[in-house]
């Protein structure tokens, strides 16, 4: 007779958690980076400003985000994750309905930076992903993979309802309505479902884990002893070498991103064709995020990042080419994975570097130093369109920064598989 495993016939806690953690970043990011655009006409009119001056609440969250995100981020360390997300979800609903009943731009500004950045940080990508190191590590590559891809889906789904509801009742309703709908999902479905760790049944009666990276802290929903401090995270040799390695690949990826429309548009290609090549990208995005965080579970990642910046290269190169348009479809459909595929592979080479005790304030660390960078880049694309016409110089410049990232990454103290066990450096 044979015994059966403990776990069989059982669903891992930890995905039901993931799917929690899931519809929270999804909701937030759906309704707030990709929904922003949905209202830039309507509060211009209504307050007689510019769409630069409007730009400027867009600016006060990432500026918001890269100031948060350290705090918040050593919350989710030091307490347990569940009350971060639900206490973020409330910031939501209120941030919204501060701007949709303010009167003045100055307290829109305000209501922005503080209370919806804080939202943003605490049930977003920051939250899933430290929260998703923590409950995977086996599994650890294509967890993060899955949750990479909340930004496209949460885009995709809210982007309609949110236009629907802004002609159906003004934008102001539409932004309480909004913003009090998936302030409760979130409550609810985190409150209900999300646990900060696993405790050590979930460790015992499954075989997600391999190492006891888990067993001291399983038992403990709030914080431990083992967290890093700021010092600590910022004079060790990795949190350098990762931040400015992937930092630098997704601030080109952000910069090409903010010009890619009026770079198709001025290469010759219709309105239509420009906005095929995106959907295309997009697309490749999601899959180079599934299929890179998939891999992640079998092969250095390091080499995996090196993939990823090689096809960010080339499709640097093909931009620069500007072929015709049905090979540069072709060409975007495969090498547009470079995108999607750097969120799994950043998330991954945090973890194995710095163990999940410490996740959520590493990640949040990084976020000025990769912030600060995607300014820079952004601004710096703007910049030699303004002074050449044309975007050649900055794809030029950034496929040196890209080719630069690929050696930060390799000068990582990384043991060939470390399951998120920390390293030393």
């Amino acid at each position: 007779m044979t015994g059966a495993l403990p776990h069989q016939g059982k669903i891992y806690s930890g995905w039901i958690v993931l799917s929690a953690c899931f519809v929270s970043a999804m909701l937030i990011v759906g309704a707030t980076i990709y929904s922003f655009q949905l209202f830039v006409i309507p509060v211009t009119e209504e307050f007689g400003i510019s769409r630069a001056t409007a730009n400027n609440a867009y600016i006060s969250m990432l500026v918001g985000l890269a100031l948060w995100s350290p705090l918040v981020g050593r919350l989710l360390d030091k307490f347990n994750a569940k009350y971060v997300i639900m206490f973020g979800a409330l910031c939501f609903g209120g941030a919204f309905t501060l701007v949709a009943v303010a009167q003045n731009l100055l307290v829109m500004l305000v209501g922005i930076f503080v209370m919806l950045s804080i939202a943003v940080c605490s049930c977003g990508g920051l939250a899933g992903n430290a929260v998703t190191v923590r409950w995977f590590q086996k599994r650890r590559g294509r967890a993060l993979g899955i949750m990479s891809v909340t930004s496209s889906v949460g885009g995709a789904m809210m982007v309609p309802i949110v236009s629907y509801l802004i002609t159906a009742y003004g934008w102001r309703m539409a932004m309480i309505i909004t913003g009090w709908s998936v302030a409760v999902i979130i409550f609810i479905l985190v409150g209900l479902f999300v646990r900060g760790r696993p405790v050590q049944t979930d460790i015992d009666n499954f075989d997600e884990f391999d190492v006891p990276e888990g067993g001291q802290e399983s038992s403990q929903e709030s914080g431990d002893d083992k967290t890093m401090t700021l010092k600590q995270i910022v004079t060790t040799r990795n949190y350098w070498l990762v931040a400015m390695g992937c930092g630098l690949l997704l601030a080109s990826d952000q910069a090409v991103l903010t010009s890619k429309f009026p770079f198709l548009v001025d290469s010759g290609l219709t309105v239509l064709q420009a906005t095929t090549i995106i959907s295309t990208m997009t697309i490749s995005a999601v899959a180079g995020k599934l299929i890179i965080g998939f891999m992640a579970d079998y092969f250095d990642v390091r080499h995996l990042f090196a993939l990823v910046a090689l096809f960010h290269f080339l499709l640097l190169a093909v931009f620069l080419m500007r072929p015709d348009y049905w090979s540069l479809l072709i060409f975007v459909s495969i090498f547009g994975a470079a995108v999607g595929g750097i969120y799994p592979v950043w998330s991954s080479l945090t973890a194995s570097a710095f163990g999940p005790a410490s996740i959520g304030s590493v990640l949040g660390f990084m976020a000025p130093v990769m912030q600060g960078l995607s300014i820079i880049f952004v601004g710096f694309i703007g910049e030699v369109h303004s002074q050449t016409g044309a975007y050649d110089v900055a794809f030029q410049g950034f496929m040196v920064t890209v080719v630069l990232s690929v050696f930060f990454i390799y000068a990582m103290r990384v043991p060939p598989k470390s399951f998120g066990v920390p390293i030393k450096g």
